[in-house]
């Protein structure tokens, strides 16, 4: 009988357990790599930060129907859980049922709203902080729906979702001043404006846009300046105006892969630190 059966037996089990030990590791780092390549990881939570999402999720304009679809809803809430904001700015939503599908989707932390008014491509908002909603009806029919957020140590901000006209730059102009108007008549400090305005700064120049732009920038910060086109075309119409004596923009980013399909929007994503007040 060979003496050296059992010695190899043991070094061939020690063997396959290393082999197994080193592929369980291999891929758990796998696993964690590809979780942090697709997530947002949120290192002080709401308590420093708030994330703040714009994205239209209709598809290709066509005159009979642009509006998102219920077949793109599953991988829209994917993306938001993905990256994770407090609140999201989401534009041409059908109806109140379809947002109740994607509030679904998305879990029990997340509420939304979506206004019934005369327009078919409606803008929403969900939020997955405390929150109290409210709509800014103007006088073309079109409805912007915002809500009353409420931060830690009992701060709030005043978000709406807006979505402007798309052909008309006098009616754009029109309804951007009656939903500000709305906004300043609650008479709050932190005022964010989100959503597709449908027109892009790069070309407003000698355009009735420019006065619109000027007439947003002399109240509010334009957040997303600095991270270019938002759609399909290379135009940017997408923005995020806000002013607070209290929250500064730390990072704005176009999530230019998280496009689908006939979507022709990229995601706006723009993260604020929260500085708490002194006393």
């Amino acid at each position: 009988m060979d003496s050296r059966a059992p010695t190899l037996r043991s070094k061939a089990k020690w063997l396959a357990v290393i082999v197994l030990l080193s592929a369980a590791t291999v891929a758990a780092i796998h696993a964690l790599n590809s979780h942090l390549h697709h997530t947002y990881v949120d290192y002080g939570g709401p308590q420093k930060s708030l994330r703040v999402m714009s994205w239209n999720i209709g598809r290709v304009y066509l005159r009979w129907e642009s509006r998102a679809s219920d077949g793109d809803l599953a991988y829209v809430a994917r993306v938001i859980s993905q990256v994770n904001p407090h609140v999201v700015a989401l534009q041409e939503i059908r109806d109140a049922k379809q947002l109740s599908r994607l509030v679904a989707m998305l879990g029990r932390n997340w509420r939304g709203r979506v206004p019934q008014d005369s327009y078919d491509r409606r803008a929403a908002l969900l939020v997955r902080l405390s929150a109290s909603f409210v709509q800014l009806p103007t006088s073309t029919g079109r409805t912007a729906q915002a809500a009353l957020v409420k931060l830690p140590a009992g701060r709030e901000i005043l978000v709406a979702s807006i979505h402007l006209d798309a052909f008309d730059p006098k009616r754009r102009m029109l309804q951007a001043e009656e939903i500000v108007a709305g906004l300043e008549r609650r008479a709050r400090e932190d005022i964010f404006l989100a959503g597709d305005f449908n027109f892009d700064v790069a070309s407003t120049a000698s355009s009735p846009d420019q006065g619109l732009y000027q007439f947003l920038t002399g109240s509010f910060v334009d957040a997303g300046k600095s991270a270019g086109a938002t759609t399909l075309n290379a135009r940017r119409l997408d923005y995020l105006f806000f002013r607070s004596p209290r929250l500064a923009p730390r990072r704005a980013r176009v999530l230019r892969n998280r496009r689908v399909d006939s979507l022709d929007h990229h995601p706006l994503v723009i993260e604020f630190e929260l500085n708490h007040p002194a006393g």
